[in-house]
């Protein structure tokens, strides 16, 4: 099998100014022997297309290509995530093909490991693409190659992939709207994590309080944290005195008259408590560090909405027209579409966001739409769903589409999805066209777009509805 290609002009270091090293002449023969015998990687004189296939990792990286006609020119070949491992990628290329326009280049969309190669090859005046792995699992299975899987493989497959044209053309997002994808995608693990430190804390006081939570209406707001912040457990709020105790929730809660009384109902509660007493110091310091961690993490999902919302206004303000879409949806929505324009149409985006059902048909045989496929962005079809679940509160026509969706037997989550594939219409019209949403305006009415794709949106199986 033919091996790599190297340069012309090896960085050595006799060249940087120091001795050069001594080589014997038996030793300089034998190289020269094997160089003979090296046959050569790059491809004859008007051999056509180029297509390599990166398999890319977090440290390691493997190029493989393949010509027109599926044969291998050269193989495969190793190189670091790192400026050197860049330089000997494109060291690699120049040996297979005679000049950039000459080859394509192709890698998976493996998380975030991609960018900094993509953009160094973009540079150098390479076309790169970035490919589904749906796309390449689906060329392994044409090849037969189910059970082998390594990274050269894995390289080759992706050159083949491209070699069949299965991809779509890739563009790297603005500035702005990489700077709105990362604070959208961070403030959503922000919210996560304030979610599961919230869990830890229920799960705590169930333990140790049960009887608290019926004492607020909302155990996390102001004044219950003021409570839980000094004293959380039962055998704590009995020691203390009832005017300092009510005066922290009047203080917490601005005054509110509806907070009078409060320190007598929650010292009743906490005589009258089942809850266990094990463990008693380890969990009343446990319940305080989780109320610490939803100050600091309410304080951070604060300062990152104000930072969404001014790079919002500045991206695209008009999502913010459509019913249903808040500056957090709506900012999500923007920042995972990125430009509009690479979409060919409202059921490309549609496809994006997963939202289009699946299809399974045969002969006479057709199940008329099954469960949404969930490919592409989980970003952008969670936003999309969240915002469909408002938006179908307050439009009138999606409100008509989610109650005859209801109507036809469908769950709440099923018809929420189907108007969240309408809403999809809808945002791609309003970013397309540059112009608020108006659903007077003719071809803007969600309820005469057709229906057909999501109609599975139209199981009836009420689990496969949500993203």
């Amino acid at each position: 099998m033919a091996t790599c290609p190297t340069r012309a002009f090896p960085r050595i270091s006799w060249m940087r100014g120091r001795a050069p090293p001594r080589i014997s002449s038996r030793r300089l023969r034998s190289r020269a022997m094997r160089q003979a015998a090296r046959p050569s990687c790059r491809r004859e004189e008007g051999g056509g297309m180029i297509y390599a296939g990166v398999d890319v990792a977090k440290a390691d990286h493997v190029i493989g290509a393949v010509d027109e006609r599926g044969s291998e020119i050269c193989g495969p070949m190793g190189f670091k995530n790192s400026a050197a491992g860049f330089e000997r990628c494109e060291a690699w290329l120049e040996g297979v093909a005679e000049t950039p326009v000459d080859a394509l280049v192709g890698m998976e969309a493996t998380g975030h490991y991609w960018m900094a190669l993509y953009a160094f090859l973009v540079s150098r005046g390479y076309e790169v693409v970035v490919i589904d792995p749906a796309q390449v699992r689906a060329v392994r299975r044409l090849k037969g190659l189910d059970r082998v899987k390594n990274d050269r493989v894995d390289a080759g497959l992706i050159a083949e992939t491209l070699r069949i044209g299965q991809y779509d053309p890739t563009r790297l997002a603005t500035d702005e709207v990489q700077s709105l994808r990362s604070l959208t995608r961070y403030r959503q693990s922000l919210k996560a994590e304030l979610a599961e430190v919230k869990t830890q804390c229920i799960c705590l006081l169930d333990s140790y309080f049960p009887e608290y939570a019926s004492a607020w209406s909302d155990v996390f707001g102001a004044a219950s944290r003021a409570v839980l912040s000094r004293s959380p457990l039962p055998s704590e709020l009995a020691r203390r005195r009832a005017d300092s105790l009510q005066r922290d929730i009047s203080e917490a809660a601005r005054g509110s008259r509806r907070m009078d009384g409060k320190a007598a109902e929650l010292k009743a509660l906490a005589k009258g408590s089942v809850g266990i007493r094990l463990g008693e110091a380890a969990a009343s310091m446990q319940v305080r560090s989780l109320v610490r961690q939803m100050d600091f993490l309410d304080a951070e999902c604060a300062r990152f909405d104000a930072l969404i919302r001014e790079l919002l206004e500045r991206v695209e303000p008009l999502v913010l027209t459509i019913p249903g879409v808040s500056y957090a949806t709506g900012a999500q929505i923007v920042a995972e579409i990125g430009d509009v324009g690479r979409f060919r149409n409202a059921p490309a985006l549609v496809s994006y966001a997963g939202l289009n059902s699946g299809v399974n048909q045969s002969g006479k045989f057709d199940s008329g739409g099954g469960p949404i496929t969930k490919h592409g962005s989980p970003y952008l079809r969670r936003a999309l769903w969240l915002a469909a679940n408002r938006a179908r509160q307050y439009d009138p026509s999606l409100r008509a589409f989610y109650e005859r969706k209801r109507a036809e037997g469908k769950c709440h989550r099923v018809a929420v999805t189907a108007v969240a594939r309408k809403l999809c219409h809808i945002v791609f019209a309003v970013m397309r066209d540059g112009a608020p949403y108006d659903p007077a305006r003719p071809g803007r009415d969600p309820s005469k777009h057709s229906v057909s794709g999501s109609q599975g949106a139209g199981s009836d199986k009420c689990r496969d509805g949500k993203s």
